[in-house]
């Protein structure tokens, strides 16, 4: 799962990998029904898309269980991913801290806990 996470880490990455599961249910579409890999890749672009004109449609069963995983695929993987990461870029924390700041907290931390260890000294 952390593979795929890191496959998908980018925009172009995660569409990247939406055209690659098109083409391949698509491809797979075209065998299953005996279908032009055009006609296929119509389906395909308008099943994923949840548009669904009705102009081509599965009859066969391998047609089918093509369609099925295209359809759950697309709208509770890539959908959801792509909006994810268009919102992430979007979105700017405005509490995050800098890595030069993160530096500089820790070197403070450490410059209060030497005073603090100075003043505390040793005790009899």
């Amino acid at each position: 799962m952390k593979l795929l996470i890191r496959a998908t880490n980018s925009i172009l990455e995660l569409l990247l990998l939406y055209v690659v599961i098109l083409a391949g249910c698509a491809g797979l579409y075209a065998l299953f029904e005996a279908k032009s890999f055009g006609d296929a890749l119509w389906w395909a672009a308008v099943t994923a898309t949840t548009t669904g004109y009705g102009d081509i449609y599965a009859t066969t069963l391998g047609g089918r269980i093509v369609t099925v995983f295209l359809m759950h695929v697309t709208l509770l993987f890539i959908l959801p991913l792509l909006i994810g990461r268009i919102i992430g870029t979007l979105i700017e924390d405005q509490h995050k801290f800098t890595d030069e700041e993160q530096r500089q907290l820790l070197a403070d931390i450490a410059f209060i806990k030497a005073r603090l260890a100075e003043e505390d000294g040793p005790k009899a």
